[in-house]
């Protein structure tokens, strides 16, 4: 006889690894690189869809008729004022063509008077329907200069809303005109675009688009002389004019400042310095080549620890610059070597570069990206991606600092759930109570480490994985101190059925093991008064070995009881005629009443052998009586 039944089933683990978020890396080819203009090719058709969606969304202008409101603009008295006067009535009436008419008779005497020029500019724009048309353009360019010239205010402010409204009508046309030209004529796309820009300097993104083209053959000065004089002119699209004005300033600057910056990249302060006192001083005396000579004076006199420049003494805009100015070219090339899969030389370069400037952000992006690619170095890759979240152009940079949140607290996280799992799976196969007492042992240095895991967690999703993860462990310590107590009864009852294992050989051996099992029946009893749920089945599925070991207990009792009875018969029939015949009557009589009262005691649970003696011992003995 043997237990059986001991394996722990514990409960389903839902304990999950973490897994570090996918990061798409997307280069910034429109806000990075001083020396990369290739957007305008890239960026013609949409800007000339953004234009005309715009263009298209702007509400027209409702222009008030020049009627008598203009009339005091006008000091004439040399008896033309009539026809001043008629075309202002034929203008508010909507007789554009005999006002047009009128106006030109009048101008051809008097060709530089402002209300007559600005009443033949709003004609020829009321004339063709509000169209655009070759009869728009003539209009804006006969309130191009009056635009610049001295006059009343009334006036201005309507020669000012005409324009807006021409503008409104024109410039996409105009920008649409340009996309289609310029890539079979880029000569004559640019002349068309430069005579339009001279008509509506205010327009930021013809300026943009014409400083871009200029870039991308070669003439940076040109470029940026469009550049600046149209973010000095726009009222629409200023802030790219003066980005794009900022990166062409910083590309001719890194053309003549080449030398010095290549002296510093391999630590030569003093060379810089001596190639930057040699440039011409038009480029020298540049704000940001002021500051570059500046820092490389700052190194000399405060190197700062090994490998490990000091920060420069600057506004962030103007540090912003002198990073542009020495690292911009080697940012694109790293972007372009993580872009291709060559991440790990990407990071050798970067890693040096931010020796030199550790507050880049755009190197720090980059570094950062590299470094959650390989996998390599997650608290170095956050802090260079907190760098870069200070940058807004960096628009990626939030999105990369959350992946690599998610991704240090996987390196925390997922080598305890890690651990957890293959403790849980170490007693898949079965548990003993020494099994499991190391189990409790592993859990337990587990729990100890929770504070470290929650203090990791740096995402909702991780402090929801280490609250699962803390929970699993409290549910598998109480299932292991439940069945802690199953297994050591199982094993006592084990250690009582071992005492048997050669077989019963008489009534007080098997008397001692029943009282041990009535024992052990009853501290089965009294634990699961207090045993969870899980573990009451198990003690349950015990309770009812036991009960059939001590079955089968009175059975094996009855087979020796029977054996003995039969065998005091034979030791009296032996006796034969020499005994006492009625000490011998006397006995017989007492085995007789033993039998009878095992027959009623135990013969459901004897063999059938043990059965067939006992009947057959009662009928004898019985026989023998009478």
């Amino acid at each position: 006889m043997s237990g059986t039944g001991r394996d722990h089933t514990f409960q389903e683990i839902r304990v999950q690894s973490l897994h570090a978020p996918a990061f798409e890396f997307q280069e910034l080819t429109e806000t990075r690189g001083h020396g990369d203009f290739a957007e305008h090719d890239r960026r013609l058709e949409e800007i000339a869809r953004e234009t005309a969606a715009r263009a298209a969304s702007e509400t027209a202008l409702v222009l008030v008729p020049p009627v008598a409101g203009l009339t005091e603009m006008t000091l004439v008295f040399d008896g033309d004022e009539d026809l001043l006067e008629d075309a202002r009535a034929n203008a508010a009436d909507g007789a554009y063509e005999l006002a047009l008419e009128l106006l030109a008779e009048y101008l051809q005497a008097h060709p530089g008077h402002q209300e007559g020029r600005y009443l033949r500019a709003y004609c020829l724009y009321r004339h063709d329907g509000k169209r655009a048309s070759s009869e728009q353009w003539e209009a804006l360019r006969i309130l191009r200069p009056l635009r610049d010239e001295d006059v009343p205010d009334d006036l201005r402010e309507r020669i000012g809303e005409l324009r807006r409204e021409l503008r409104r009508m024109l410039t996409a046309p105009e920008i649409a005109a340009y996309t289609e030209k310029v890539r079979s004529d880029p000569p004559g796309a640019q002349s068309r675009l430069q005579a339009f820009l001279e008509l509506a300097p205010e327009e930021g993104m013809v300026s943009y688009l014409l400083a871009l083209a200029q870039a991308q053959t070669g003439s940076l000065e040109l470029a940026l002389d469009t550049a600046e004089r149209g973010a000095a002119e726009a009222d629409v699209d200023r802030d790219q004019l003066v980005a794009l004005a900022r990166r062409l300033r910083l590309a001719l600057l890194g053309t003549h400042a080449a030398p010095a910056v290549s002296a510093f990249k391999t630590r030569d302060i003093q060379r810089a310095k001596r190639e930057l006192s040699r440039m011409d001083p038009r480029w020298r005396r540049s704000t940001v080549l002021a500051d570059f000579d500046a820092y490389l004076s700052l190194l000399l006199s405060h190197p700062g620890p090994p490998g490990q420049a000091p920060a420069p003494r600057l506004t962030a805009e103007r540090a912003e610059d002198l990073y542009s100015l020495i690292a911009e070219d080697d940012g694109r090339h790293a972007s372009m070597l993580l872009r291709t899969g060559r991440a790990d030389q990407a990071e050798r370069l970067l890693a040096h570069l931010l020796t030199l400037l550790p507050r880049f952000a755009w190197l720090n992006f980059l570094y950062a990206a590299c470094l959650y690619r390989l996998r390599r170095d997650p608290d170095r890759a956050a802090a260079c991606a907190e760098i870069a979240r200070t940058d807004r152009t960096l628009v990626q940079a939030g999105e990369l600092l959350r992946a690599i949140r998610s991704w240090q607290e996987a390196t925390v996280i997922n080598p305890a759930v890690e651990e957890y799992l293959a403790a849980m799976e170490s007693v898949r196969g079965g548990v003993s109570v020494d099994r499991l007492a190391a189990l409790r042992k592993h859990l337990t240095a587990l729990e100890r480490r929770l504070p470290a895991l929650k203090g990791a967690a740096r995402t909702e999703e991780g402090a929801q994985v280490v609250r699962e993860f803390a929970q699993a462990i409290v549910d598998r310590l109480r299932e292991i101190d439940d069945a802690m107590v199953v297994a050591s009864l199982y094993e006592k009852y084990d250690r009582v059925m071992s005492s048997v294992q050669g077989g019963i050989k008489g009534t007080a051996e098997a008397d001692r093991l029943d009282g041990s099992l009535a024992a052990l029946a009853a501290e089965i009893k009294t634990v699961r008064k207090n045993a969870k749920e899980g573990a009451r089945g198990q003690l349950d599925e015990l309770t009812s070995l036991v009960t059939q070991r001590r079955g089968e207990l009175e059975g094996v009792k009855g087979a020796i009881q029977v054996s003995d009875l039969v065998g005091r018969f034979n030791d009296i029939a032996q006796q034969g005629r020499y005994a006492n015949p009625y000490t011998t009557r006397e006995q017989l009589r007492r085995i007789l009443q033993e039998a009878q009262q095992l027959n009623r005691r135990a013969r459901g649970r004897l063999d059938s052998r043990s059965r067939e003696l006992l009947d057959q011992l009662i009928g004898t003995i019985s026989g023998t009586l009478r």
